[in-house]
């Protein structure tokens, strides 16, 4: 059976034109369609596809431009090319500026109309691929895959939503590990800059003479060794995002041109003359809270005060605590795939062990150590043995009852035996409320309340 080729639909009001350009097209391994009427022709692109129109100029009801005009707001990406017996110069630079991919007069060459309507296709596919890559990145960036339900991780979202969108300048704090450049990129594949370069430049991991060079870039001659002009990475983010990690590291020599910079929007390569403009959005990333970044002079204020248009905190893994079974599961299952390991499972004893834990890598930290104990595992169950050595020494914090009321001290450590009760039977009955209820003597309706009283999900007990 014979694959059909490109469907490729020709509008035009000479009956001969439409019969011969269809069978010319048809020879040429194409599917063709025809029609004299415009308002149909509109009518078709709307409810079927189509790789390519062959539209006429001249048409007694719509022409050409206009015809232009309404196919876009069906179809903006598909390729259209107008076709003419009446072919000036100022016609086709009308067409093109109107979105049409080319412009062909009649009667034309069969060879040449075979050209355009190759590259015309081959245009279309890659728009198409295209689209398919930045849908694909903004999946990998996309919230699902930032785990958390915490409730300020949700709020970080909603902000970024909100934020994404326009071209202010946005400083993300928070501790090593936290994920604070996977907030950035997520917020570039939100934005408006997303078809265009995010570039990401780690601020402390160069000294201050290669730092300048790789930022601002240099032109032939500007140093020894600089044999043909470079640009830096400051100017190849031009129309994009550009994100600078560990801000606080950059010299301060260096936080002047910088802000000299951002102020006017130009920059100077070394050893040039040449001013180029820059439109570039900055996302800004450290470690310090912003008391340190002030209060020790670690930026000029002025320039924080231009980075910090929005300001997101990534709080720590050891204060949403709730967040790390969610992570495991992610991890486990990540690292499975890549193992080609099935059916791991953690004992109760490594998931309480990883939940107590403060994890000072954050994020970072759990994720090597599950892609480790999946990586290094010989059984089905992961047991607490497996875990590293920092795991084993730790001992039960020192309760502290400053400032509690004896009422106060009994309910927080009632609360504490409540939740740790709950979860062991969560783990025991992977999250099937009817048995833990049955087990602990309790009503479905008490079992529930407890539960939500303790903001803890049994769906989340099912994963593992």
């Amino acid at each position: 059976m014979k694959q059909i080729g490109p469907r490729i639909l020709i509008i035009d009001d000479e009956q001969d034109f439409l019969e011969a350009t269809a069978n010319l097209l048809r020879r040429l391994d194409f599917e063709p369609m025809t029609t004299k009427d415009v308002h149909y022709a509109l009518e078709l692109i709307e409810s079927q596809n189509f790789d390519l129109v062959l539209c006429d100029l001249q048409m007694p009801d719509l022409d050409g431009l206009e015809m232009l005009k309404r196919i876009r707001m069906y179809a903006k990406d598909l390729p259209v090319v107008i076709i003419s017996a009446y072919g000036t110069i100022d016609r086709a630079v009308a067409c093109i500026k109107a979105g049409a991919y080319e412009f062909i007069e009649k009667p034309f060459e069969v060879d040449h109309l075979k050209v355009v309507i190759d590259r015309a296709l081959q245009f279309s596919n890659l728009i198409e691929e295209r689209q398919s890559l930045l849908q694909q990145l903004k999946d990998k960036y996309k919230f699902e895959n930032i785990i958390s339900k915490s409730d300020v991780m949700l709020k970080i979202f909603k902000l970024i939503e909100t934020v994404a969108p326009t071209d202010v300048n946005i400083l993300i704090t928070g501790e090593s590990g936290t994920g604070k450049e996977l907030i950035a990129r997520s917020i570039h594949t939100r934005s408006k800059r997303q078809a265009k370069p995010f570039v990401p430049m780690n601020c402390g991991a160069l000294p201050e003479n290669l730092f300048e060079s790789e930022l601002f870039g240099y032109e032939k001659g500007a140093f020894t060794g600089a044999d043909q002009t470079k640009i830096g990475l400051f100017e190849y983010a031009n129309t994009g995002t550009f994100f600078l990690d560990e801000v606080c590291e950059m010299a301060h020599s260096l936080q002047t041109k910088f802000l000299r910079v951002l102020q006017e929007r130009e920059l100077r390569r070394l050893g040039g003359h040449l001013q180029i403009p820059i439109n570039v959005r900055i996302i800004s990333a450290t470690n310090c809270s912003p008391d340190k970044i002030l209060g020790e002079d670690r930026l000029r204020a002025d320039l924080y005060y231009r980075l910090n248009v929005i300001h997101i905190h990534i709080p720590p893994l050891r204060e949403r605590k709730g967040d790390i079974r969610l992570l495991v599961n992610h991890f486990a299952k990540k690292s499975m795939v890549t193992t080609g390991k099935k059916k791991l499972k953690f004992s109760a004893e490594t998931l309480s062990l990883l939940e107590t834990y403060n994890w000072p890598g954050n994020v970072r930290e759990l994720e090597n150590v599950i892609e480790r104990l999946v990586a290094l595992s010989d059984d089905t169950v992961i047991q607490s043995a497996h875990l590293p050595e920092q795991f084993h020494s730790l001992e039960p914090t020192q309760e502290n009852f400053d400032s509690l009321s004896f009422k106060q001290a009994r309910t927080r450590e009632i609360d504490k035996v409540e939740q740790r009760y709950l979860k062991f039977l969560l783990r025991k009955h992977k999250g099937n409320v009817t048995r833990i209820a049955e087990e602990g003597d309790m009503t479905r309706r008490n079992t529930y309340r407890l539960l939500q009283k303790h903001n803890i999900d049994p769906e989340d007990w099912r994963l593992l």
